[in-house]
C-alpha cells in the first residue's frame, strides 16, 4: 500500500470489463508518479487530497484506491493498532533480520485487513 497527494488527474477513456463499464483516469501524485485508476462514474477524489492506493500492475502503471473504513471509535482504533503492531513484532522477531520499517509495514497491512 502506498499513500500520495493528488496533484492532477485527467480522463483517459472508458473500458468495458466483464463486471461493468468503467471510466479510466490518469492520476498524478506529488512524488511525480502517475497511475491509471478505474472508476464507476465521475472521479470523486479531490486535488491535494491524500489517498491510499495499491499498484495493481507496475508495467501498465495501473492502481486501485484503498478505502479505509473509519467505523471504529478512537479507543477501538488504538486497541486494534496495538494488536496489529504486537502481532507484527512477534512475527518479525522470529525472522531475525527485520528492520523497524518491516514491522510497521506489516502492522499496517494487518490493520488494513482488519478494517476491510
Amino acid at each position: 500500500m502506498k499513500t500520495g497527494k493528488i496533484t492532477a488527474y485527467e480522463f483517459s477513456g472508458e473500458v468495458e470489463l466483464s463486471h461493468g463499464k468503467f471510466n479510466r483516469y490518469k492520476v498524478h501524485f506529488a512524488d511525480g508518479q502517475s497511475y491509471v485508476f478505474l472508476t464507476k462514474g465521475d472521479f470523486k477524489k479531490k486535488i491535494n487530497e491524500e489517498v491510499s492506493y495499491e499498484i495493481t500492475n507496475q508495467e501498465y502503471k495501473t492502481a486501485k484506491f484503498i478505502q479505509m473504513k473509519q467505523n471504529f471509535n478512537d479507543k477501538d482504533t488504538k486497541i486494534s493498532k496495538l494488536a496489529c503492531i504486537k502481532a507484527a513484532s512477534e512475527f518479525h522477531a522470529q525472522r531475525g533480520q527485520s528492520e523497524d520499517s518491516d514491522v510497521i509495514n506489516s502492522a499496517q497491512l494487518y490493520f488494513n485487513w482488519v478494517n476491510s
